[in-house]
């Protein structure tokens, strides 16, 4: 819209000026025919006769403008020595220059001002009088017109112009923008549809878009088909991998653990297996995340924390931890179902393994980064445990590291969490341990 305001701001000052010199130019020829029928009206009421030996011009048809003084319009009549040998009743004493130039028989039409300082239009016209004995003279008749008329019709005229321009301008600027947004409404209408595709409300684009727009809309649904297919197939296939090595390496462990009984060895071969089982468990868990996909959908967080919650109850039942959970309403995680249990559930359910007596999970928005405008989902797991040395933090988030071994696990979930958080979901993950208790919290952009 800036541009086509300058291009058309540009064009209609272009053709403002072009009609304004036009206008200029013919107001100036209407003044100088205008000039040149009042030369011929004076001749023809001039009559040039020798009285005493003088020559002088004696007026026998005045024309009344001429005949009122101060009226703005002039006539004299100068010899050949640019004397003036008549003038007109309306010069009142003024006076004004002769012509440059001199042609018998050529009009020349140039500019002056009067002895009083009038801006003057004047035409000279030279002619050749001869008179009843045979004698002749070169005469040069002068007529004037005040600048004032012409100078108020070329201003009133750009007045009309340009006011006539500024509200062409706004007319055609409105249709422009009537235009404008009536051709772009297709992709508005694309850009909608895919923020809902974002926010999760609908999964392909279903809207009714002209031919220009039909291979973008289908390249753009046949994209996402591709990704969610191409996700369910691998996740299938990592988890029939999953079920394919858990079994042999469960029949081998147990194996390998009665050999050890039986020949009363050292229980190395266990070790080993242990630390191969905990590396699948890792890979299998970090390929199998799913991350999060601009085109992918949201869904309420409410559901699989209380789910979560539920389930966290049940399994550590016998030490009658109170589990509650605080989600902000209307909270939305973008990414994967699969993914927010693995990230919620790995943390919780730490959380239980070291709390004395309760575990809250908060789930709130906050206002984020202001230089943004970004909104962030905050989810926080606290428990009223002993805590840890703040630094040991950093260790505990290392794979396979587990800082008390008397809890079963393989020392992997903080490290699977904050993968998915931080390297998957571009968020944050920070943990803040005392000995009142210990508080991860998980921030994630909107």
């Amino acid at each position: 819209m800036v541009a086509a305001g300058v291009v058309l701001a540009v064009f209609l000052s272009a053709a403002g000026f072009a009609l304004d010199q036009a206008f200029r130019d013919t107001a100036l020829t209407s003044v100088e025919e205008r000039l040149t029928g009042r030369i011929y009206r004076v001749l023809g009421n001039l009559d040039f006769a020798d009285l005493n030996g003088q020559r002088s011009a004696v007026e026998s048809s005045p024309d009344l403008l001429l005949a009122t003084p101060e009226s703005g319009y002039y006539a004299q009549v100068l010899d050949e020595s640019n004397d003036r040998v008549w003038n007109s009743r309306s010069m009142l004493g003024l006076t004004f220059e002769g012509p440059s130039e001199r042609a018998i028989g050529d009009f020349f039409f140039s500019k002056t001002a009067s002895s009083a300082g009038e801006a003057l239009f004047v035409l000279s016209y030279t002619v050749l009088w001869e008179g009843p004995d045979a004698g002749s003279a070169v005469y040069t008749v002068q007529v004037a017109e005040n600048e004032r008329g012409f100078t108020k019709l070329v201003s009133r005229f750009r007045k009309s112009l340009w006011l006539g321009f500024v509200g062409i301008g706004v007319v055609l600027l409105l249709v422009q923008t009537v235009i404008l947004r009536w051709g772009l409404k297709p992709l508005r209408d694309v850009a909608i549809e895919v923020n809902r595709i974002e926010r999760g409300e609908q999964s392909e684009l279903t809207g009714s878009y002209p031919l220009e727009l039909n291979a973008l809309t289908e390249n753009l649904n046949a994209l996402i088909r591709t990704n969610e297919s191409s996700v369910k197939r691998y996740r299938n296939a990592l988890g029939d991998l999953a079920h394919s090595l858990k079994t042999p390496l469960a029949v081998l462990r147990n194996n390998v653990e009665q050999l050890t009984i039986a020949t009363d060895s050292d229980n190395s071969l266990v070790g080993s297996l242990d630390q191969l089982d905990s590396t699948i468990n890792y890979q299998l868990q970090r390929a199998a995340v799913a991350g999060r996909s601009v085109l992918g959908g949201s869904f309420e967080i409410a559901p699989v924390v209380e789910q979560i919650a539920n389930s966290l109850r049940k399994v550590h039942a016998e030490w009658r931890l109170q589990i509650t959970t605080t989600v902000e309403q209307g909270a939305k995680f973008q990414g994967d179902r699969g993914d927010m249990m693995e990230i919620v559930g790995n943390i919780a359910d730490n959380a239980c393994k070291w709390a004395r007596s309760s575990v809250s999970i908060n789930v709130y928005l906050d206002g984020g980064d202001r230089k943004r405008s970004i909104q962030q989902l905050i989810i926080e797991v606290r428990d009223d445990g002993h805590g840890m040395p703040q630094e040991d933090v950093a260790s505990a988030m290392l794979r396979g590291s587990r800082l008390d071994q008397s809890t079963a696990g393989h020392g992997i979930g903080l490290a699977v969490v904050k993968e998915l958080v931080e390297d998957v979901y571009n968020g944050k993950l920070i943990i803040n341990s005392s000995p009142c208790g210990t508080v991860a919290q998980m921030r994630f952009d909107k």
